[in-house]
């Protein structure tokens, strides 16, 4: 089970309309919420490894909010339950009015991909800016969706996985300061990305001189991580251009994840406007429970 990392709500708890959960690969967040879409409460717990272990985790919350059993309950996140071909309506039509209802995962024949928890705020943006004719770029902790949206449709996107890279690197002997926690060295991080954009195909060697700089003791904790986020960025920037380039960028994210990709973008001149992932989030599950329960 999920160990819980945290909760908060007003003075006096309401008795929720319905249940919003988010599970990404950081946390699962769940939200008591009234009619209107506004948050009464908020649980925090260690994101599940599975689905039994989300069950788990999900239902101590409850237990703990004494919420009745028949309160409708929506989630999004990383469940494979009959995922959406691509070109569709980012807000599905029809819901059945079945709780759990889980918010179906997009997917892409070719290149094969599927979204695994960022449907629900690409859902939300477009329930809100439906008028947006352009490239949503979503960066979580594994993965980064890029998706061209037109006409309140997801015409396509492209998965990217850098944050399953970075961690990756900083689980191995010799790079664990690039997750130091320290803050980015701003020029580094931008010479990086330049660098990784115009000589993707050195991507890997320079990764590695890294490792042959941290041996040599002459790599500081924060240029490491500036210079690994950097190329790891900069090469996700060069293989989805085609994406980006000319067109109006909204990047959905958490702050940090936000302000890295933010400056990212700045460096190549790319316009783009920035969105709260948790606003995107919510936003999209109820109006998915707007259209199942009311």
């Amino acid at each position: 089970m999920g160990k819980s990392i945290g909760m908060t709500m007003g003075m006096t708890m309401t008795t929720p309309d319905w249940i919003a959960v988010d599970w990404t690969a950081r946390d699962l967040t769940v939200w008591g919420m009234d009619a209107k879409g506004s948050v009464l409460a908020e649980a925090k717990a260690e994101a599940p490894t599975d689905t039994a272990g989300f069950d788990a985790a999900l239902g101590a919350v409850l237990q703990g909010w004494a919420t009745p059993t028949n309160t409708p309950i929506v989630a999004a996140g990383r469940f494979a339950h009959a995922p959406r071909a691509v070109p569709c309506l980012a807000m599905p039509e029809h819901f059945s009015a079945t709780s759990p209802l889980y918010f179906p995962a997009l997917s892409q024949e070719e290149p094969r991909h599927v979204t695994l928890g960022m449907e629900a705020a690409i859902a939300g943006f477009v329930a809100l800016t439906p008028k947006f004719d352009g490239v949503l770029c979503l960066p979580g902790a594994r993965m980064t969706v890029w998706a061209h949206i037109s006409a309140e449709e997801v015409v396509s996107f492209r998965s990217v996985a850098t944050g399953v890279m970075m961690t990756g690197l900083a689980q191995q002997s010799g790079y664990e300061a690039f997750l130091s926690g320290e803050a980015l060295d701003d020029t580094v991080f931008t010479d990086a990305v330049s660098d990784a954009m115009s000589r993707p195909e050195q991507f890997s060697y320079r990764i590695a001189s890294l490792e042959a700089e941290a041996y040599l003791g002459t790599l500081l904790p924060a240029r490491a991580r500036a210079t690994a986020l950097g190329l790891l960025i900069g090469a996700e920037l060069a293989a989805t251009r085609p994406y980006w380039l000319g067109q109006p960028i909204a990047l959905i994210g958490d702050a940090d994840l936000c302000a890295t990709y933010g400056m990212a973008l700045n460096a190549q001149y790319a316009m783009h406007t920035v969105y709260d992932r948790t606003d995107m989030v919510q936003a999209g599950l109820y109006a998915a429970f707007r259209t199942a329960f009311e």
